[in-house]
């Protein structure tokens, strides 16, 4: 055994650092990334399966929006407890008129919905011209109501041409 040793030591060393080193790696992976098989949200997602949103509501609302002939595209996507609206408006969309859009969404979503899941809206124009554009609507599970991102006092030519 001694003999076996002796003339293995430097194999048995570099094991031995080799084993040491993955320990050491493991440890500072903990160290700089402690959560990684956690949920990414925590608990703020306990009970969503208690609060499932049926497709027929998101194909209601999307039919609403293109029926109404100012709008040009419309996309939405879930992320945790918020459902994202983006909604693309022609160039002679004013900003209370894309806002009244918005407003009138809040009717297609039941109580359940709208007491649990945070609601956002993000109505844009093309037109990078049009300086009055995006307007961001946001509304919390506890208001009653949507709260837009302040007015751009610039009028622009379209809005003028239409008073």
């Amino acid at each position: 055994m001694k003999r076996f040793l002796k003339s293995h030591r430097y194999t048995i060393i570099l094991v031995f650092i080799f084993i040491l080193l993955v320990i050491l790696g493991l440890i500072g992976k903990e160290l700089l990334v402690p959560n990684e098989g956690k949920e990414v949200y925590g608990e703020r997602l306990k009970n969503i399966e208690k609060h499932p949103i049926d497709k027929s509501v998101y194909d209601k609302v999307d039919e609403a929006l293109n029926k109404n002939s100012g709008v040009e595209k419309v996309t939405h996507r879930v992320q945790g407890k918020t459902i994202k609206y983006f909604i693309t408006f022609g160039d002679k969309v004013t900003v209370k008129d894309a806002k009244a859009v918005g407003d009138g969404l809040l009717e297609y979503f039941d109580e359940d919905i709208l007491s649990y899941y945070s609601l956002e809206f993000y109505l844009i124009k093309e037109n990078k011209e049009l300086n009055n554009f995006p307007i961001i609507g946001m509304k919390h599970p506890e208001s009653k109501k949507i709260s837009w991102t302040k007015d751009r006092e610039i009028v622009t030519e379209s809005e003028n041409d239409e008073e």
